[in-house]
């Protein structure tokens, strides 16, 4: 019995981490995203005269 209760608890904090992970994951990748998205829309706007992208930024 106080082993079947271990083994569900365990396996329960094992699906919590992997949300938590997945959710840091997300997140991050989110944030990613939205950072590229907002600085490509300064540079649209600093140079409203080019209308090709930049290859890099250096």
């Amino acid at each position: 019995m106080i082993d079947a209760e271990l083994q569900s608890f365990q396996m329960n904090f094992v699906q919590m981490a992997l949300v938590f992970s997945f959710t840091i994951v997300g997140v991050l990748a989110i944030k990613t995203v939205i950072s590229e998205m907002v600085r490509a829309l300064c540079d649209r706007k600093s140079r409203a005269g080019d209308h090709d992208e930049p290859s890099d930024p250096y």
